[in-house]
């Protein structure tokens, strides 16, 4: 004998369900189903649109050919002293300001105004834990205020990512250099420790450790920099395509 009626009534419930379900098919969309309209199924009556509020569309930003060198000195300038994705990001935005100042003062004045500072989290890998680059994570939210489809910016970001992995790493040379034969590694990783770890093995010498933070601001230059020059790579065979078409 049954000793949860309940549970027995909801199984069969549940069972009736599934099958009834079994039978249906849905639109691919919330909104195909929401908007269909015709004839209810057990009334015959004429169906009507649910009232709805949508969402407004987010747009990206419109691009401009960019510096990378520019970029990438301004990102070793902005390293110090809240790290790779504060400076990436400010070094981006603020050469993005610059090169739109007459065409679009409203988003010049939007880039010079962003609250910065919060980007500090980043530093260290994100809240000092060693982990995602935060020059990667900088650029990669560079490069998202301006690739409209999701899908080609994750591809972008993951051209950055296999850059950092493979290539021997810091190459960026910032104006009066004091230190021509800067240390490289190639640490075939994009976490911080990895990276870090990797760059000091290469020379046990007091001497070397203290290069940590110029390492550091040369790395972020370098990364910003390929991202740019993805950026300009991106656009310009956006506007072939568009011109082709």
């Amino acid at each position: 004998m049954d000793q949860n009626p309940q549970l027995s009534r909801r199984s069969a419930l549940a069972g009736g369900l599934g099958a009834a379900f079994c039978g249906l098919s849905f639109p691919l969309f919330a909104d195909e189903a929401e908007d269909n309209e015709g004839e209810d199924e057990v009334t015959k009556s004429p169906r009507k649109r649910r009232p709805r509020n949508r969402p407004k569309r987010e747009k990206t930003w419109n691009y401009v050919t960019l510096d990378p060198e520019k970029c990438a000195q301004l990102a070793y300038d902005f390293y110090d002293p809240w790290g790779c994705m504060y400076g990436a990001i400010k070094a981006g935005m603020t050469v993005y300001a610059e090169a739109i100042e007459e065409t679009n003062p409203e988003i010049a004045a939007t880039c010079r105004n962003f609250p910065f500072l919060a980007l500090r989290a980043g530093k260290t890998g994100c809240g000092a834990m060693e982990s995602l680059c935060g020059a990667l994570n900088g650029s990669a939210f560079f490069m998202g205020l301006f690739v409209p489809d999701y899908g080609e910016l994750c591809q972008l970001i993951q051209k950055v990512g296999d850059y950092i992995k493979e290539t021997p790493m810091p190459q960026f040379h910032p104006q009066n250099d004091k230190h021509p034969n800067f240390v490289q590694s190639v640490s075939h990783s994009i976490l911080c420790k990895d990276n870090t770890t990797v760059w000091l093995a290469q020379d046990p010498s007091p001497e070397h450790r203290l290069l940590r933070p110029e390492r550091c601001m040369r790395y972020t230059a370098t990364v910003l920099a390929f991202a740019t020059t993805l950026l300009n790579e991106y656009f310009a065979q956006k506007e072939k395509e568009k011109k082709s078409v």
